[in-house]
């Protein structure tokens, strides 16, 4: 007979609104793995929270959240600089998947693209390279069709439409860089936004926070907007736009083993043809 388990959290993470949500991958689900829309819980727009609470209180993932915070400074600053000098690779008038989910302009400047190093993006922001080249490379997810790291800026007027990720083998982490910000309640009711400029995933909602890492599980249904109207005539970086670094971990439940062996599955489904850029 089988069994159904509802994983809950600790306390910071329980309180989810009315309904329950459950991951829904567009691709492939390894069953078994705990599961949660959020790991981190809300900041309010003046920094307060939890420092580095993380759900479970995995300790890979709460040194992650530390490590990448103290670069978020200089992370800021190579942001900036990327902005000027590279050009977004993502191609907003083609007629991508991504392209169908978005409304508003969504650039993008890649580290890692579909599993592969941009070599433009190393050069220009060698600090963000080295941010993340000292997380684990047996932690950090980038050696699938499916791996991206990338500065990701969503403009003013810009949203993103409910979608799911193609698999719960990952969680998303997101550094804010730059991020309009309000005051409101962490638990809105049901069909509303709660944040001018804010992620939903699942049945909980986040605003970005500068500098205050988020970790998310993208195999549930998720959507973000910037409904910040543009301020004319500011200078790049004091505009209301919202920018994050937005990398990819393996979900910790999931061993070394079966990572290496999740990854030739993928490489070998890539050189069949069953599977191309995600």
């Amino acid at each position: 007979q089988l069994g159904t388990t509802l994983l809950q959290g600790p306390s910071m993470l329980v309180n989810t609104g009315a309904g329950v949500s459950r991951p829904n991958p567009s691709m492939f689900y390894l069953p078994g793995l705990r599961s949660l829309p959020f790991w981190t819980p809300p900041h309010s727009a003046d920094g307060g929270g939890k420092n580095n609470s993380v759900a479970f209180n995995d300790p890979t993932l709460k040194g992650i959240v530390t490590h990448v915070e103290s670069y978020a400074d200089a992370i800021r600053e190579e942001y900036l600089t990327c902005c000027d000098i590279v050009k977004s690779d993502y191609d907003g008038a083609s007629d991508s998947g991504e392209r169908a989910l978005h409304t508003g302009q969504w650039d993008w400047h890649s580290y890692i693209l579909n599993g592969k190093k941009q070599l433009p993006f190393t050069e220009v922001c060698p600090i963000t390279t080295q941010c993340l080249r000292e997380i684990d490379p047996n932690v950090f997810f980038d050696k699938t069709p499916f791996a991206f790291a990338f500065f990701s800026t969503l403009n003013s007027n810009t949203s993103i439409k409910a979608h799911t990720g193609p698999m719960n083998l990952r969680l998303r982490f997101h550094l804010p860089l730059i991020a309009p910000t309000t005051n409101n309640v962490h638990n809105p009711p049901k069909e509303k936004k709660p944040y001018k400029c804010g992620i939903r995933c699942g049945n909980q909602y986040r605003q970005w926070i500068p500098n205050k890492a988020i970790i998310l599980d993208d195999s549930y249904d998720h959507e973000v907007w910037n409904d910040f109207e543009e301020i004319p005539g500011n200078d790049k970086g004091n505009d209301n736009r919202r920018a994050v670094l937005l990398f990819d971990v393996w979900h910790p439940d999931i061993s070394l083993f079966e990572r290496k062996n999740i990854e030739r599955m993928f490489e070998y489904a890539k050189h069949q043809g069953w599977i191309g850029k995600q």
